[in-house]
């Protein structure tokens, strides 16, 4: 019993932390308030707020600098929808006031595979956009995209600047209104050898493997989204069946 207290009280000092560091409006390169100022805001013992502060520069949120104090690395962003509900990398950025932005877009137009044109319910032979983005809020790192995508889905005209943005917005605007997805979650550890802008030899991400249906029923996209677990903070409730 004394475990679980000792951590569900590390847990609430720790977002007690980011609370006030989001109240302040600190960013990434500000300096926390000093441990004497956080024990009085808290009402805590030192022991307990280092501990707190240890976990959230191991966490890579945080990081110390000998003599100065402790600065912010990034910030996680909370999503406000539940898991359960369908948005875009963008949207999730917009919802907690961070500006998203695509900083490496790469695309090429080729066949899929088997297993892809079966998702998509195309045929192996058509053409498909094939897109590699690395999305941010502000700075941060948020997610890494790969997207297929069939040619015939979208105007003759489009280019790889359409894309980067949002890709509900890009299929919404060519006449495909998405309704819901078939997804896969699972937990994956990637390395600056995945993605090389990683400052860390091993960071934490959740993928989303997904297929996007528009109202029709029309599979429209297939995905690899990996989200930052630095940087995202997903909610979900659980429902017990009866």
């Amino acid at each position: 019993m004394k475990v679980k207290v000792e951590k569900s009280l590390q847990s609430l000092v720790q977002k007690e932390i980011l609370r006030i560091i989001r109240d302040r409006r600190l960013g990434p390169g500000s300096q926390i308030p000093t441990e004497s100022e956080l024990i009085k805001l808290i009402g805590i013992g030192r022991s307990t707020l280092r501990e707190a502060l240890s976990n959230l520069v191991y966490q890579g949120l945080l990081y110390k600098v000998q003599g100065k104090g402790t600065f912010i690395r990034q910030l996680p962003v909370v999503v406000k929808n539940g898991i359960d509900n369908l948005f875009s990398v963008t949207e999730a950025i917009k919802a907690v006031g961070y500006t998203p932005s695509t900083s490496r877009l790469t695309m090429e137009t080729k066949e899929p595979d088997p297993r892809i044109a079966e998702l998509l319910d195309i045929e192996e032979t058509d053409q498909c956009y094939y897109l590699e983005r690395l999305r941010r809020a502000d700075d941060m790192i948020a997610a890494y995209c790969i997207e297929v995508l069939p040619v015939q889905v979208f105007p003759s005209d489009i280019t790889a600047n359409d894309f980067k943005g949002s890709i509900f917005t890009i299929l919404n605007n060519s006449g495909h209104i998405m309704s819901h997805t078939e997804s896969t979650l699972s937990p994956v550890v990637l390395t600056p050898r995945d993605i090389p802008e990683l400052t860390n030899p091993l960071s934490l991400f959740l993928l989303f493997e997904e297929v996007y249906y528009n109202t029709q029923g029309k599979p429209v996209c297939y995905s690899n989204d990996y989200y930052s677990a630095d940087v995202f903070d997903f909610r979900m409730i659980r429902k017990r069946q009866l």
